[in-house]
């Protein structure tokens, strides 16, 4: 698959699979309803800003994204590609009750995560085992799981050094910035004007725009379509919801201005994107 993977609700169980990312490049990345969403780059390499810092992804490196991470993706590598597990946020705690507070602290200052040399091996063997716990579905799947991901966070704690303190602050450009995407991802459904998200943030829709071309390289009108389409197409691949309901949930005003509106952002009718999609998407939903 090659679009950003999305859980629907806080309800959602875990989700994992494999990506390119490549329909994420330019813009903000958005997991919908994942509390924490840990990416493990398998092949090629990428640019990202997190938290308004340029960074280079390359194959082995691992990237902790929790939800109030801010990730633009630049560039990337035509062979690019990551394993993605979405974490919902009742998993989410249960895997981090007995993890350390420094473990919290060093992964909101330093979400991407370079094993060493000596730990590649380690870190495969991991990844082969946590691919096999979620196939599986077997009895104690859930518990399986948390253990796994807890030894997973729990080695990073332990390469921390025991002196680290975390220190990041923002101008109050990026934290407007940030915070004019977090609404994105959480009203878009509901809304796709700028003047709204303007309003929110208590600025004037010019002041956002400048901000939005500062920071990402694009208008807030195109930042919020492609959200839009973005949530669209996770509708369309991951759920079997009728083109009528898709359109309510997103509140469009009829299934066929929904069908215009895809169809003018992507060149694709949505029955040709849902068909090609569900016929290779090779993602693991656990409930």
């Amino acid at each position: 698959m090659h679009h950003i993977p999305q859980l629907f609700s806080a309800q959602d169980g875990c989700l994992t699979g494999e990506t390119t990312l490549s329909e994420g490049v330019g813009m903000p990345l958005s997991f919908g309803h994942a509390y924490m969403t840990l990416m493990i780059c398998l092949s090629g390499r990428t640019l990202v800003s997190l938290n308004f810092k340029d960074q280079v992804v390359r194959t082995h490196d691992v990237l902790v994204l929790a939800e109030d991470t801010m990730t633009l993706l630049k560039r990337r590598s035509q062979g690019f590609k990551v394993f993605f597990l979405l974490m919902p946020k009742n998993l989410a705690s249960e895997v981090a009750y007995p993890l350390p507070n420094s473990l919290f602290v060093f992964l909101h200052d330093n979400p991407l995560c370079v094993p060493l040399q000596k730990d590649r091996a380690l870190l495969a063997a991991w990844l082969v085992q946590l691919r096999q716990i979620v196939q599986a579905r077997g009895r104690y799947q859930h518990i399986m799981l948390r253990n796994q991901l807890q030894n997973f966070f729990l080695r990073i704690a332990e390469q921390i050094p025991s002196e680290y303190q975390g220190s990041q602050s923002f101008s109050r450009k990026e934290m407007i910035s940030w915070r004019f995407w977090e609404l994105v991802g959480q009203q878009c459904r509901k809304h796709r004007e700028v003047k709204f998200y303007a309003d929110a943030l208590n600025i004037t829709p010019f002041y956002l725009s400048q901000l939005s071309k500062e920071f990402f390289n694009d208008s807030p009108k195109a930042l919020i379509d492609r959200q839009v389409v973005l949530e669209i197409k996770a509708l369309l691949s991951y759920s079997q919801l009728a083109i009528g309901q898709i359109a309510d949930q997103l509140s469009f005003e009829d299934p066929s201005y929904l069908c215009r509106y895809f169809k003018r952002h992507t060149g694709l009718s949505l029955t040709r994107y849902r068909q090609h999609e569900q016929a290779r998407s090779g993602v693991v939903a656990i409930g």
